[in-house]
């Protein structure tokens, strides 16, 4: 399927969406999830007898999205032979690349503002339960490196890969674009693990979706969300210098 729509100056030129060769069948979206539940089940089994130290918290990111990354290759690369442009690595155009950039920082205000929102409304300071997991020990810097190499590169590779080719592409063939961006993002948030963090992360992945979408390529989604992850991983570090 190629989307259609005007073109010239101020339009985007039209996209061949990758979902349209996406072989992935509603069984195969069940074992990537049993498969990925079980490997995280299994890692933090592994892990959860140690003292958390950051070490411990770089271990844990790594080995989930390699997990992750693996699981799909297998299944939908290895098995169900998903050529590559199925899943969204086809190049977007060079005006997307320069979207991404200006896009994190929107969208990151967007989230700040709507965290300030959900303190107001509960009359309380926002407490990130994500916050203490990344915070390095002040001066650590061999930890501040790992921590943001695998939030903002490995994360985002795997999350995408995940949500975005994987789950959003399969609902695309079954669905429209609103219905499987909210059921994409909303599984998104979920994700997160924090009730309170929903809101901002629903956000970010009805974002994302929305770039995937229109870009017909997977490329600026992983870069758009590496930026903002990186963003927001550096504000963390500036709190835990200034602490």
């Amino acid at each position: 399927m190629t989307a259609t729509g005007p073109t010239g100056p101020g339009f985007d030129p039209p996209v061949r969406h990758p979902w349209a060769d996406l072989p992935l069948r509603l069984a195969d979206l069940v074992i990537i999830v049993a498969l990925a539940v079980g490997a995280l089940l299994a890692l933090r089994l592994f892990l959860t007898p140690r003292e958390i130290t950051s070490g411990l918290v770089i271990s844990f990111l790594i080995g989930q999205n390699v997990a992750l990354v693996a699981i799909i290759w297998l299944i939908a690369v290895v098995w169900r032979r998903t050529p590559r442009h199925a899943l969204g690595f086809v190049s977007p155009g060079g005006r997307w690349y320069r979207r991404v950039v200006p896009l994190a920082l929107l969208v990151q205000v967007a989230v700040i503002l709507t965290n300030v929102l959900i303190s107001l409304a509960l009359g309380e300071p926002f407490d990130n339960p994500q916050i203490a997991l990344i915070m390095p020990d002040p001066g650590d810097w061999t930890a501040m490196v790992g921590i943001l190499l695998a939030t903002s590169l490995l994360a985002p590779f795997a999350e995408e890969l995940a949500l975005r080719a994987v789950l959003y592409g399969w609902l695309r063939r079954h669905a429209g674009p609103l219905l499987s961006a909210l059921v994409s993002a909303m599984v998104f948030a979920m994700l997160h693990g924090s009730l309170i963090l929903l809101p901002g992360t629903f956000l970010v992945g009805l974002v994302l979706a929305w770039v995937y979408e229109r870009s017909g390529s997977l490329l600026p989604c992983i870069l758009l969300h590496g930026c903002f992850n990186a963003i927001s991983t550096l504000l963390v570090f500036a709190v835990a210098a200034n602490a």
